[in-house]
């Protein structure tokens, strides 16, 4: 039977996570439940799958709290789970970047609908940045998008002071896999004095799962962080597998070394 997978986060104010995490332990173990809960003071990120039921219940939980109750997630479906075991951990950040001022509650950019976000990046004006991971943008991006070439989120500020930071009028669109990491981007490039900064609303899960491959302008695929490995338009597993040794995205491709990358193959087949 497929499994539902939920993605969520929300930016809020969270003066007790260690009771919230036993709570959410407790409810996740007993619904068989899998995956990772992030909990901070800043908020909840989580990317969880169990049967629709189990997901049901857990999001009737987290909503009939006042500080969720207005929580959007997106959905997809799997064969299996895509996680092995669940964590529910309390965390500094629900996301790392490593700049306490950037707070999405008090302030971020504009959020813009999956259908004006090709009208918006179309525009010779505005500068496109994929705020996620190189490896990430290899699998894919939209057409046009800069990559920044970080390997962790908390590089982004440095790439911001260092590449961008002298154009503070231009218009930034920003986007992610799921929307969490623009918003902490949008919010910091805020604080460094940038105005006009706009970041796609669900991120590229909710576009993928928006706009017909016909009329997207996404090349590729959608990293995400399981077992799925890559999601397609329609946010239906991919055709992507990782590297057995380094664990380095790869197409799912018989005709090469099976299941390693291009780098990893050439040093096996360099070994006596």
């Amino acid at each position: 039977m497929a499994v539902k997978v939920a993605a969520f986060y929300k930016f809020v104010s969270i003066s007790d996570p260690a009771e919230l995490q036993a709570a959410l332990r407790a409810l996740c173990e007993e619904q068989a439940i899998k995956g990772t809960i992030l909990l901070a003071k800043e908020g909840i990120n989580g990317t969880v799958s169990g049967s629709p039921a189990a997901i049901d219940v857990l999001f009737d939980l987290l909503r009939s709290d006042a500080r969720f109750a207005d929580l959007a997630a997106k959905f997809s479906e799997s064969d299996d789970h895509p996680f092995q075991r669940l964590k529910v951990k309390i965390k500094r950040e629900i996301v790392t970047f490593g700049v306490p001022d950037a707070q999405p509650a008090v302030a971020m950019g504009e959020l813009v609908e999956p259908e004006d976000w090709n009208a918006l990046i179309s525009d010779p004006e505005v500068l496109l940045i994929d705020t996620r991971n190189d490896y990430e943008v290899e699998v894919g991006t939209f057409e046009g998008a800069r990559n920044p070439k970080t390997r962790a989120f908390n590089e982004f500020p440095d790439y911001v002071r260092q590449t961008i930071s002298g154009d503070r009028n231009k218009k930034i669109a920003m986007f992610c896999t799921g929307g969490i990491r623009c918003e902490k981007a949008s919010a910091f490039l805020l604080n460094e004095g940038f105005s006009q900064v706009y970041q796609l609303h669900g991120g590229i899960l909710r576009y993928l799962e928006l706009i017909p491959a016909e009329k997207s302008l996404w090349r590729g695929e959608c990293f995400v962080f399981d077992e799925r490995v890559a999601l397609e338009h329609g946010v239906k597993e991919g055709s992507h597998t990782l590297c057995a040794h380094c664990g380095f995205p790869i197409k799912r491709d018989p005709s090469v070394h099976e299941g390693l990358c291009d780098r990893c193959a050439s040093s096996a087949a360099s070994e006596p």
